[in-house]
């Protein structure tokens, strides 16, 4: 089992001068869930689309995982908390579900990838995940 993010597109950001985005992949929920892997996946403004190729999950370190979507508030003084975009849960078996504030879009148009669009923190990013068996 392999899944890696292989595109992201902005269509609306949740702040006036663009949005830096990052990932986190956890394995277990709740408070039992641990951080498998964070990474940054950059920086967007509206209509910019990265295709990263990150590797997010290998399929080890639990039966699935749930990749979350942020927007860092680090380096925005007075702006509190980092925005929660949206959410993925991948299963060992390659299935996918949506989770909060994230609508599962089936396959891309070339068949490829699973699209899922999230639109928390009033953002509206299209995320492309390459699931492989």
């Amino acid at each position: 089992m392999k899944v890696t993010l292989q595109g992201m597109r902005c269509l609306k950001t949740t702040e006036s001068d663009g949005d830096e985005i990052y990932c986190v992949v956890t394995a277990g929920g709740g408070a039992n869930g641990r951080e498998l892997a964070r990474f940054e996946v950059g920086s967007f403004e509206v209509g910019k689309t990265l295709h990263p190729g990150k590797l997010l999950w290998d399929g080890t370190g639990g039966p699935a995982v749930t990749i979350t979507v942020m927007e860092s508030d680090e380096n925005e003084a007075g702006h509190g908390s980092d925005d929660f975009i949206g959410e993925i849960t991948v299963s060992a078996d390659g299935s996918c579900k949506p989770g909060r504030a994230t609508l599962d879009e089936g396959n891309d148009e070339t068949k490829r990838y699973r699209q899922f669009s999230m639109t928390g923190s009033a953002a509206h990013y299209v995320v492309h995940l390459e699931v492989r068996t």
